[in-house]
């Protein structure tokens, strides 16, 4: 995954370099790597970056009742410290959840949560989904997919799962940032998806002069990072599994 800090490495190699023989051209890549690095650090950057991927998500104005279950992907971890400190969702898989079962509320369906284990995690994300699902918003998961490591892998796993039982046609939870990546993927498994993300939190740019929106700030650089990612994970996709089909 590329992270926008990537720029403070490639600055200080500028800066070796101009140290070194090549001064112009150690100063040129220190002084763009700067620029880049301040650029993804800006919420007007950030929030067009995210923008963009949003504006590629259809609009779900779709009728909910084509739908036969609901999708929810996983996302972040807490982990924790064996016995003592039990593994913990989250904020980004939190807010699927919730999103989930807000949805499952007004549209009672069979949710199916996907994610496998993170690292040294004990248990699996879908195991941890389905908990939080019943413990704090009382409501049961009909199916846990616990392998997959990706989210092609979430689109894989899930939609063998669901053809068991017929079903072709559900509501993909996840970010609005992280939707066009998953979108494709699971419509690459042949499943007909009505997405619908969870509320979007980056800035609306009514006013582009405001100077607040070019202050660096580490939330900013963070929104950059997932936009990147799932920029150059969407490219990866299409180019790579684009080609491939079972």
């Amino acid at each position: 995954m590329l992270q926008p800090t990537v720029f403070i490495v490639t600055a200080l190699a500028g800066i070796l370099i101009a140290l070194g023989s090549r001064k112009k051209l150690g100063l040129g890549i220190a002084f763009l790597s700067l620029i880049c690095l301040y650029g993804f650090a800006t919420p007007y950057v950030s929030s067009r970056l995210l923008q963009y991927l949003e504006a590629q998500v259809p609009d779900t104005t779709r009728n909910l009742d084509d739908a036969q279950a609901i999708v929810v992907l996983s996302g972040t971890i807490h982990h924790g410290d064996n016995d003592k400190v039990p593994d913990e969702l989250g904020l980004l898989t939190l807010e699927r959840v919730a999103r989930a079962a807000e949805i499952e509320r007004a549209h009672p369906l069979p949710i199916v949560v996907s994610g496998g284990k993170v690292g040294d995690s004990r248990e699996t994300m879908a195991a941890l989904m389905e908990r939080a699902l019943q413990q704090d918003f009382g409501v049961t998961a009909r199916w846990r997919e616990e392998q997959s490591q990706t989210t092609f892998e979430n689109a894989r796993f899930v939609a063998q799962l669901l053809g068991e039982a017929h079903i072709h046609t559900v509501i993909l939870v996840t970010q609005p940032w992280h939707m066009p990546r998953a979108l494709w993927a699971f419509e690459h498994e042949g499943l007909d998806v009505i997405p619908m993300p969870t509320i979007r939190t980056y800035l609306n740019l009514t006013s582009p002069f405001d100077p607040n929106l070019y202050l660096p700030q580490s939330d900013a650089l963070t929104d950059s990072f997932y936009a990147l990612h799932e920029i150059l994970g969407l490219a990866y996709y299409k180019l790579y599994y684009g080609r491939i089909r079972d």
